[in-house]
Formats: C-alpha cells, sequence, structure tokens
C-alpha cells in the first residue's frame, strides 16, 4: 500500500546503473549520489502529495524524493562512509559485543572514544516537552567531490517559518577531484513549531550541480 514494494526494484536498478559507471564508488556513495539529486516536486510543479489524503507529503513520507538516475550518475559531492563509520556509529548506540559481532560480521573491531554522527545525506533532530530553549541541534558532515576539477559550492537554504538553519562555511571550494570538505549545520525551532517542519540544504556550484538534502525537526 505504501509503494516499497514497486520502489525497491526502481532503487535496485539504478544502484546497479551507477555501480556500473562508477565502479569505485562505495554501497554509501552510491546512497548519496540517489538521494541528493533526487526531486520532490510531481508533474504539477507542486510538492508529491499523499495518496491516502491528497495533501502535500513530507520526507517522512517520500524521503529524498523521487529519484533522478540521470542526475545522480553525476551528482557533484557525495556523502562517504566506510565500514569503521559504521562500526563507531553502533558503538555510540551502546550496542553490547553480540549484537556488534552479529551486524558486522566480525569477531574483533575498535571504537573511538566519542560517539560520531553517521555521514548521512538527510538531518533529521527530534525534540519533545522537556528539551530547553532554545531548541536546536548540530550536525557534522563531510562531502568529497566527484565532479571535474576546481569547483565552488555555495549553500542555498530553503527554511519554514518557524525554522532556522545555518551552515558553516557557507561556502565549499574544491580545487581537484575526490577532495573532502566538512562543514556544520545547525536547525533550531520555534517552541510554537508544528510537530513536523522540514526545510533543504542545497549545495550548487557554477556547473549547476544541485546536491539537496531534506532537514527534518519533529517536536513533540
Amino acid at each position: 500500500m505504501s509503494g516499497t514494494s514497486m520502489a525497491a526494484p526502481h532503487v535496485a536498478g539504478v544502484a546497479a546503473l551507477l555501480k556500473a559507471v562508477h565502479r569505485e564508488w562505495s554501497p554509501a556513495a552510491i546512497r548519496s549520489a540517489i538521494m541528493t539529486t533526487a526531486y520532490s516536486l510531481d508533474n504539477t510543479k507542486t510538492t508529491i502529495k499523499d495518496q491516502w489524503g491528497g495533501l502535500p507529503a513530507t520526507p517522512l513520507d517520500f524521503g529524498a524524493g523521487h529519484i533522478n538516475p540521470n542526475r545522480a550518475m553525476n551528482p557533484g559531492l557525495i556523502y562517504d562512509m566506510d565500514l569503521q563509520d559504521y562500526i563507531e556509529f553502533l558503538c555510540g548506540l551502546g550496542y553490547t559485543a553480540k549484537q556488534m559481532s552479529a551486524v558486522i560480521r566480525r569477531s574483533q573491531w575498535s571504537c573511538r572514544q566519542q560517539p560520531t554522527e553517521l555521514n548521512y545525506p538527510s538531518f533529521i533532530a527530534i525534540f519533545n516537552g522537556t528539551d530547553g530553549s532554545p531548541k536546536a541541534k548540530n550536525f557534522s558532515r563531510v562531502v568529497t567531490n566527484v565532479g571535474d576539477g576546481t569547483s565552488i559550492y555555495k549553500a542555498f537554504l530553503e527554511v519554514p517559518s518557524g525554522m532556522k538553519i545555518a551552515v558553516e562555511p557557507s561556502s565549499l571550494t574544491f580545487t581537484g577531484k575526490n577532495q573532502e570538505q566538512g562543514f556544520v549545520l545547525r536547525v533550531e525551532i520555534d517552541n510554537d513549531a508544528p510537530k513536523v517542519t522540514y526545510g533543504y540544504l542545497k549545495w550548487i556550484d557554477q556547473q549547476n550541480h544541485i546536491v539537496s538534502s531534506p532537514v527534518v525537526v519533529i517536536n513533540y
């Protein structure tokens, strides 16, 4: 009923296409390319609607959006990860040795002392009534340039009322392929914000690459 049965083989097929074009890409790189080049407008140029009630959907319904395979082959930037990044994340969640072994299929691994975030191409913050004011959260991310040569990306923000998004730095300069740059995104909401609020961070360069990420806040 939710469409996942049809979506799953489409995503798998696009992932296979991207792996054929970019054999050096990791699964995380492929996922990033698919997510950051997706679109959230339907053929009437309005936000994709929820079939149940016909109202505009949110990223909690459509995720990053509708896949665009052609754009995914040339995403400009990717949010990459390797096995150790997942290990650090699971360690930060407090997984036991038995749970860790079951997930990563290894008997030995190492964890840093500080919990780390997944370098994921979307952002979600969850607040409840006990959180102080202002309700805010910071996210750290690293992007890798998979485009050609020198490029300058500037952060463009789509922010609804009741929500604030800030990115530091607001511009990323790359001088070569596979170069990495980090940034911090901060999201903040008003006390009277609705239960679900969302905006977008879009990194855009001079070659018309648009690297889009939803920024969602759930306020209980």
